[in-house]
């Protein structure tokens, strides 16, 4: 008995063989989605945290002037502190390798806090001198290796080092300094050596781990430090520049990938429901026949759940392929090409694979499940007879007289069958307007960052060259500097420097201060509301990000320390609108007001074409030369991966309206092959049955891409609520063309689908249609 119901159920798939593999199709593609972006979140996640643990990354950084031995003790000896090191920090140049910077951390013994990864050679016995570990990716830029001797300094300043090592180190996972978007390893490189071979600097470091068991909070932590040492800044995990960065794009990726994953799941799993409902009641008679032959409902109900079963096994299989091979290693490539970690590869399996999994074996057996428990609640003889047609009644627009009366005779019809078979209709307007959502989605996704960047490029970075100098100068030092650039239609003098940030509630930021003069004319302020705003005698412009973090409005009063230990009180004059970056930004006059420092340039800001920028980039003043297209061309670098997962997305979305309209359109010609036989029988042409059946998917369509729009509008907003950075500001937009492009996709689809099941009506058999019942 149990073989014959087997067999049964086969056939079944067999004569039903084409709907059964769109809706594997359309299974598989929700599994992949789900599983392959979690899956490369979670290997460089996972990757990225066994690192940190290997090497003991630390939980907190202190910087302070000059730390001396008692300080170290002092931290140390506080409770909830495991381990403590302190550490010389500075930079040195490299003038025969284009003026590269160098970030060296001196240590007085053997790295228990960020220990370095030794790739090559041999770790720094404490003695030498003259010795450095360098950084890899370094290394690879300057094709330099272990053995080799580099220059560093100038004139009396001028020493060589061994390289007695080539490492890489945890601190730096992302390395982009200076405000770089970018890693730029011709340019920078950090390097570790000991304390002896740096007598002139001074310990100005301490690094810190905390024990797992500890209670403490981060604000508890900074206040027992800032108490213990005076003077001092402390800087958490969370907001060192490495650490946040790798975090912030994999909290990006993973934000956009849930929320679209679980809307294009949920599209798929409302789709399989009603598809998998409807052809078990198109079972109905078979029901009754098995029942009338002795077999139980429970042993019916059983052996018809395995259909969800064989749908879901190779929609799981096919599902994981496309997930590991093609979504996970695609991103994977892109996604760590500027992490310095070992790539391992993407790992084979995560929960959120076999999650996917028992969502679809929930939905394909549950709907088997539940459409069997329906039918079999009929006696024997009810099942083996069609079911009845539903009752007619007048529907909505037939009491509109104007407008039913202009409808021709197929127009009646076709509106009749709509709002009659109100399963096939609800399923086709899921389907449509999921998949608009999801299409619509993805082009929003590349509308905005467009956007965006045109916004950061075009409105509010006004200038055409960045020059950043490798220490802040004064105007009268940098004469030469504007004697050259004398062809310049503007430049702007900038003084940058990191401060810490503190807002209500404990809340702690370390950004850049730029203090600029009040006349500048290379950045356009625009508040909230897009009115342009200038520079005032009193107060910064923080950002709606930085707002947001430390919970501050405007005419609050931010208390901001300097890496000195000063501390200085900043009022927010007013909210900026500023896409890129989180900068706090003021006035000279109003920074003079609250700080008695003095006014240094370390960022040239130019406005001016064709410039010959050749000689300054030799200059060994100046660090970084970079244009507006160079700074373009790196931000859409650093947002390539979230480019390509954009393209995944507008492709699945395509794919699964692909086969939505399938399924639609072959349920809708099979459940009505005998009234179509009936048609044909009286004399209808293929081209008036087409009129008849065909134009209820073209109405379905465009009843649902309305819909489509206005919730993929909103999936857009929450996805780019949740993925927004504070470094990045991503407002949603989609654009004329591509709404226009989305809705024409899903037409061309449902005309794609329409012309292909239309080649069938010319093969009906009209005798086998019309006797099917008996």
């Amino acid at each position: 008995m149990v073989t014959m119901l087997q067999k049964k159920i086969f056939r079944d798939i067999k004569e039903n063989r084409w709907a059964f593999l769109a809706i594997v199709c359309i299974c598989s593609l929700g599994i992949a989605l789900f599983s392959g972006i979690n899956l490369y979140v979670s290997t460089v996640k996972n990757e990225v945290a066994d690192y940190y643990e290997q090497a003991n990354l630390a939980d907190y950084w202190i910087y302070k002037v000059e730390v001396s031995d008692s300080d170290l003790n002092n931290i140390r000896s506080l409770t909830d502190i495991q381990e403590a090191q302190r550490r010389k920090v500075t930079d040195i140049s490299l003038p025969g390798a284009s003026g590269a910077v160098l970030h060296i951390h001196a240590v007085d013994e053997a790295a228990i806090i960020n220990v370095p990864e030794l790739l090559e050679g041999n770790l720094l016995d404490g003695s030498e001198t003259n010795a450095l570990l360098l950084d890899s990716r370094f290394a690879e830029a300057h094709d330099l290796s272990v053995g080799d001797i580099i220059t560093t300094g100038e004139g009396e300043r001028q020493k060589e080092w061994l390289i007695k090592g080539i490492i890489r180190d945890v601190e730096y996972v992302y390395y982009a300094p200076e405000g770089l978007t970018v890693p730029e390893y011709h340019k920078y490189g950090f390097a570790y050596t000991n304390a002896s071979a740096l007598p002139d600097v001074a310990f100005n470091e301490i690094v810190l781990t905390v024990h797992e068991a500890s209670n403490l909070s981060q604000e508890e932590i900074s206040n027992k430090v800032c108490k213990t040492l005076e003077g001092a800044n402390i800087l958490s995990r969370h907001h060192q520049t490495s650490y946040r960065k790798v975090a912030d794009a994999m909290t990006g990726v993973k934000q956009i990938g849930l929320l679209f994953s679980i809307a294009f799941f949920l599209t798929a799993a409302l789709v399989t429901w009603i598809t998998v409902s409807r052809m078990m009641e198109n079972q109905r008679q078979h029901f009754g026949t098995l029942r009338s032959l002795g077999y139980s409902k429970k042993e019916i109900t059983g052996r018809y759940a395995l259909f969800g079963g064989l749908i879901t096994i190779p929609s799981m299989i096919l599902g994981w392929v496309i997930a590991r091979y093609l979504i996970a290693e695609f991103l994977y490539g892109i996604g760590i090409t500027y992490y310095t970690i070992d790539a391992t590869g993407v790992t084979p399996f995560t929960p959120h694979f076999f999650l996917s999994v028992l969502c679809v074996a929930a939905v394909t057996c549950g709907a088997a499940m539940l459409s069997c428990r329906k039918l079999l609640k009929l006696t024997p003889a009810s099942l083996m007879r069609p079911k009845p047609p539903a009752h007619g009644h007048r529907i909505l627009l037939e009491r509109i007289t104007p407008f039913w009366r202009r409808l021709s005779f197929s127009g009646k019809i076709v509106t009749r069958n709509l709002f009659r078979n109100k399963a096939r209709m609800l399923m086709g307007l899921v389907g449509i307007i999921g998949s608009t959502s999801l299409i619509l989605c993805g082009f929003g996704l590349m509308n905005s960052i467009n956007a965006m960047l045109d916004k950061a490029f075009d409105e509010t970075v006004q200038y055409n060259v960045e020059i950043k100098l490798r220490t802040p100068s004064t105007g009268e030092q940098l004469s030469d500097i504007y004697d050259t650039l004398n062809s310049a239609r503007n430049i702007d003098a900038t003084m940058a420097f990191s401060v810490y940030l503190y807002g209500e509630d404990g809340n702690v930021q370390s950004p850049y201060l730029v203090v600029m003069d009040e006349g500048q004319k290379s950045l356009g302020f625009k508040d909230t509301k897009g009115n342009s705003v200038h520079f005032p005698e009193d107060g910064a412009f923080i950002t709606p990000r930085m707002a947001a973090a430390l919970g501050v409005d405007v005419g609050d009063t931010l208390t901001a320390q300097l890496l000195d230990g000063s501390i200085i009180s900043l009022e927010v004059a007013n909210i900026v609108d500023f896409p890129l970056g989180n900068e706090v930004y003021m006035g000279k006059t109003a920074f003079s007001k609250v700080s008695d420092l003095p006014f240094l340039v370390r960022t040239l800001l130019i406005n001016g074409q064709g410039l010959d920028l050749n000689k300054l980039k030799s200059d060994p003043r100046i660090s970084l030369v970079e244009t507006k297209e160079e700074m373009r061309s790196n931000m859409l670098i650093v947002l390539e991966a979230l480019q390509s997962f954009q393209v995944i997305l507008i492709l699945f979305s395509g794919l699964l309206a692909f086969a939505v309209m399938m399924v639609l359109g072959r349920m809708n010609y099979y459940e009505r092959i005998r009234e179509l036989a009936t048609l044909k029988v009286l004399g209808f042409y293929s081209n008036e049955m087409k009129r008849l059946v065909l134009r209820e998917n073209i109405w379905i369509t465009i009843f649902g891409l309305p819909f489509g729009y206005i919730i993929g509008s909103l999936l857009l907003r929450a996805i780019l609520d949740q993925a927004t950075t504070p470094d990045l500001e991503i407002l949603p937009l989609i654009t004329v063309f591509s709404i226009a492009f989305g809705l024409a996709f899903m037409l061309a689809f449902t005309m794609l689908v329409n012309y292909v099941m239309g080649r069938k009506f010319k093969s009906i058999d009209m005798v086998a249609s019309l006797k099917s019942v008996e």
